[in-house]
């Protein structure tokens, strides 16, 4: 009987580790910074998902303050519309626009429209790259953005990047329609880090 229930737990183990084999090592794998054989194939299958959604929860930290929430963003081309609720100490904030300009909502008696690049430091008092967010968040640099250093892990996937004056580490990658994307994103720059865990990604 203990040898059948060994037998059990084994089969169980491997079959557990069947179903995550996409799921890709994070902190302690090597990183190399020679780009990978495949890494312009799977640049451009990452290019061509332009259709997307994703939830999960947000963390941002700054030097005054830190806060945690949650994230819904769809992403349609170049028009975005991203639901944050619980942190930046607001109940809730909508951010809605494309690549130009972006309106930061908190109620119905409390907007404004800043150009996109400008928004967050004019509105929150510090600056993040929401252009280049939607990038990093694929596990890819920003184009027409000067890249600093980026470090791939061992299954070729973009693990460290830096770019913008951000350190983004990109983490916990899962296979999505045939194209693995990272679940986790870190981003620290001059004592502000934001952090994204995703639960789901969807696309249309």
């Amino acid at each position: 009987m203990t040898r059948l229930l060994s037998i059990v737990m084994i089969a169980l183990l491997m079959l557990q580790g069947c179903s995550t084999l996409h799921d890709m090592p994070t902190q302690t794998e090597p990183l190399s910074t020679q780009t990978p054989s495949h890494w312009a194939q799977h640049l451009d299958a990452i290019q061509q998902l332009n259709d997307w959604k994703i939830s999960g929860k947000v963390g941002v930290v700054t030097p005054k303050q830190s806060q945690t929430g949650y994230i819904d963003w769809q992403q349609q081309s170049a028009v975005f519309d991203i639901n944050i609720r619980g942190t930046l100490g607001f109940g809730g904030l909508d951010l809605s626009g494309d690549q130009d300009w972006v309106t930061i909502k908190v109620d119905e008696n409390n907007q404004r429209t800043l150009p996109t690049d400008i928004a967050l430091e004019r509105y929150l008092d510090w600056e993040f790259p929401i252009n280049s967010l939607k990038f990093w968040i694929k596990g890819i640099p920003a184009p027409n953005q000067t890249v600093q250093s980026q470090q791939f892990n061992q299954h070729g996937l973009l693990s460290r990047l830096i770019q913008q004056g951000w350190d983004i580490r990109l983490l916990n990658y899962e296979k999505h329609n045939d194209v693995f994307l990272p679940h986790k994103i870190i981003a620290r720059s001059n004592g502000y880090k934001v952090s994204l865990v995703l639960s789901d990604w969807a696309f249309q």
